[in-house]
């Protein structure tokens, strides 16, 4: 045996055993060459004995076509490839390099970056491999790897959920070697193409994955042992390490979703969901839920989220159990077409004096009514076209009434209409009032 054979088997009989994970498959090529290997896909601090040895063969100059090398992860040169901000709304910080940057969509994020959330806000990234990620509200992120092994052309991502929530479609790995990763302090989530959710508590020192399509596997950051989750399963990760897995509850319905909201918040209500304790309701611009706008969590079901742009919009409701863990979740479309209508009425000395106001665009006419005795009764009052915002009834008979306002708008070339619900107003025939 040579010496330079004689090294290369020593090193071998010393070499740690490597975890699976950290191993790379490569199938010899016909034209391959150790030192074309190791000049082109080897860190420098490995040369070309140190392949010799993976290749096991006698004769360096000559490789076997279509023998596999199992090369350690750590051996093989990588390229950066960096993320982009696609969108986001409301407070988002964002830091590389220990310095903060100025949000912009486009933005480049590097490995290292911080991103952070604030109430009510949003931030998505598009990584390099087409991947999509939605870190939520109240949550904070950390991208620690944005690779491509040169090797294989292996991704090879990985980033941290500090706190909080964070949401993920991945693009299904064209290399068996690639790897996609969510860690969490204590927690680690790896893909191979799938939908799926991670989260992480501080105070409970818990985390959570669901799996929303595809699957994926969840373990300690402590432990080899690795549970494989299906479609509609999630986890949860105490701080004691204890497991548990569970099959996520079913979608939520709404009931009777409008397909127009134009009131100053959009409004919707969950129908109640067997073994939930909580409800999530998410506004976006898009069906992808890319460009999320809004969300709310609810203890009944019922939401109203203020400050929703006009449009054509998507909500997506789903429910939490008991356990933390948030379900399925179904999508409605709807149209956004903020065009409110508001009423109150106030007494006079001769009469009462009705009221409007609201919030929307364009030319905004009104329509006043006034019924006798139920919402559905004669019509007393119907003053159409008014531009004013107020109208004084006098000579009012003693009786019940109900009146309402309606609201036509037209704003872009649209006509939008709106009411008031029916108010009851009730007057009193003077000399039936009892005399002090």
């Amino acid at each position: 045996m040579s010496i330079l054979l004689a090294v290369a088997a020593h090193a071998a009989a010393i070499a740690p055993a490597q975890p699976q994970n950290d191993i790379i498959y490569y199938v010899i090529r016909r034209g391959d060459t150790l030192y074309g290997l190791s000049r082109n896909f080897l860190v420098p601090e490995r040369r070309w004995e140190a392949l010799l040895r993976l290749a096991a063969i006698r004769d360096p100059k000559r490789l076997p076509v279509g023998r596999t090398l199992r090369i350690p992860r750590t051996w093989l040169r990588f390229k950066v490839e960096p993320a982009r901000l696609a969108g986001y709304r409301g407070t988002v910080s964002l830091s590389m390099s220990g310095r903060t940057i100025v949000p912009s969509v486009g933005a480049v994020i590097s490995e290292g970056a911080e991103i952070a959330t604030a109430g009510n806000s949003f931030a998505t990234l598009m990584l390099a491999d087409r991947s999509q990620v939605v870190i939520p509200s109240q949550s904070r992120v950390r991208v620690r790897e944005l690779r491509r092994i040169l090797l294989t052309g292996a991704i090879d991502y990985r980033i941290d959920v500090e706190h909080g929530r964070l949401e993920t479609r991945v693009t299904p790995l064209e290399q068996p070697s690639g790897r996609y990763r969510i860690q969490t302090p204590i927690s680690m989530t790896a893909v191979r193409g799938t939908e799926f959710r991670v989260s992480f508590e501080d105070e409970r020192r818990a985390a959570a994955t669901e799996v929303l399509a595809g699957t994926v596997t969840f373990s300690s950051s402590a432990s080899e042992k690795r549970l494989t989750l299906e479609r509609s399963f999630g986890a949860t990760l105490d701080r004691a390490g204890g497991s548990r897995v569970e099959k996520l509850l079913t979608a939520p319905d709404l009931e009777e979703p409008p397909a127009l909201q134009t009131k100053d918040a959009v409004e919707f209500r969950v129908r109640k969901l067997e073994g939930s304790t909580r409800y999530r309701a998410v506004i976006a611009s898009d069906a992808g839920f890319i460009d999320n706008i809004a969300e709310q969590f609810s203890d009944d079901g019922a939401f109203a989220l203020a400050n929703i742009p006009n449009g054509n919009l998507f909500v997506r409701v789903s429910a939490i159990a008991a356990s933390g863990l948030e379900g399925m979740a179904q999508s409605y479309s709807f149209r956004r077409r903020l065009a409110s209508i508001r009423g109150t009425v106030e007494p006079e000395d001769d009469g009462y004096r009705f009221r409007w106001t609201g919030a929307g665009g364009g030319v905004r006419r009104y329509r006043f009514q006034l019924r006798r005795d139920t919402p559905q009764g004669a019509l007393v009052v119907d003053e159409v076209a008014l531009e004013r915002d107020a109208l004084t009834l006098r000579r009012l008979k003693a009786g019940v009434y109900y009146w309402r306002v309606g609201l036509a708008q037209l704003e872009d070339g649209e006509i939008t209409e709106s009411w008031t619900e029916p108010e009851k107003l009730t007057i009193t025939d003077p000399s039936r009032l009892p005399r002090g």
